[in-house]
């Protein structure tokens, strides 16, 4: 796991929410929203309407050390020659 996340990450994050966050070696752009459950799926709604990425492809909703806060994460992976 990565030195930069909080120490009770297993507590509060997902192993795919914590792959997404800290693949190493891996050529990806990551989108991570943190906010209320309400506003990120709506947020993840409304990027699949504008055909963006599929609400299948987010990380499952999971809380942050915050109260009423949640995170989820978005990876795609890029080719290595890709700004």
């Amino acid at each position: 796991m990565s030195e930069n996340l909080p120490a009770n990450a297993n507590e509060t994050l997902d192993a795919a929410t914590i792959e997404a966050l800290t693949a190493s070696g891996i050529p990806a752009n990551r989108m991570i929203l943190i906010g209320t459950k309400e506003w990120i799926t709506g947020v993840i709604r409304n990027l699949h309407s504008v055909r963006f990425a599929e609400v299948g492809a987010w990380s499952q909703l999971v809380p942050t050390r915050n109260k009423g806060e949640m995170i989820s994460v978005l990876m795609r992976r890029r080719s290595q020659d890709q700004i």
